[in-house]
């Protein structure tokens, strides 16, 4: 993984990263394809998949009812842009690493 293709990953992301950001990730980036390249040489033919069902005749009635405003949501959010809630995943790290 190289600087470029997580600049051209991160534009098809809709992402924009600063320089920093960049130079931090692509490291990263790195180990977890590095990591996910492991996995695919890892034989899975006689491995059965796992499978949970959830049974649906148990659920409780969905009723529509007030919630928050758009106002009242963002006034207790930290990170906000663009009328949004601004979310920070594991794969780039919580904000006070950024």
């Amino acid at each position: 993984m190289d600087k470029k293709t997580l600049e051209h990953i991160a534009e098809l992301s809709r992402i924009r990263l600063t320089e920093k950001e960049l130079e931090k990730f692509t490291p990263q980036m790195e180990t977890i394809l590095e990591s996910a390249k492991i996995l695919q040489e890892i034989g899975t033919t006689n491995v059965q998949p796992m499978k949970k069902h959830i049974p649906f005749d148990n659920l409780r009635e969905d009723i529509a009812k007030e919630s928050l405003t758009q106002e009242e949501v963002l006034a207790n959010a930290i990170h906000k842009e663009n009328g949004y809630v601004k979310v920070y995943g594991k794969i780039f790290g919580g904000i006070e690493e950024s």
